[in-house]
């Protein structure tokens, strides 16, 4: 009885610590994506970029990016394209695809974002 009692302590002892390494080892393939390597300045030209696609493009019109020159050791490209253009009153709705690319790895996000004529694109949480 009490070499059972110490088997279920222990392995429930195992299980509390183990468990949550588990659980963090399966975000661990999260470290090398593309986003990881991006910097501020990389950020904030690509969220630039990305509205000037939402504002000047025609649904499947690509525009390429890069960080070159913003002073991030890690190269970084992108192709943004924005599609499915719908108005609904004064509300104008696009996909927008941003497929990222760095060190051999490609990510893509996709993203729904509306704005009102005379407001500022926004991002639908679903």
């Amino acid at each position: 009885m009490r070499t059972r009692l110490l088997n279920i302590l222990f392995v429930t002892g195992l299980a509390m610590f183990v468990t949550p390494s588990i659980q963090a080892a399966n975000l661990r393939f999260l470290n090398y994506t593309p986003i990881t390597y991006l910097k501020a300045k990389d950020n904030a030209s690509l969220h630039k970029a990305a509205g000037d696609v939402l504002d000047n493009k025609k649904d499947g019109e690509k525009l390429d990016w890069s960080n070159k020159g913003l002073g991030n050791a890690t190269q970084v490209t992108a192709e943004i394209t924005a599609s499915n253009t719908t108005t609904t009153g004064d509300k104008t709705c696009r996909d927008l695809s941003i497929v990222l690319h760095a060190k051999g790895q490609d990510q893509t996000l996709g993203l729904q974002v509306c704005k009102a004529k005379a407001g500022k694109w926004e991002l639908v949480k679903k």
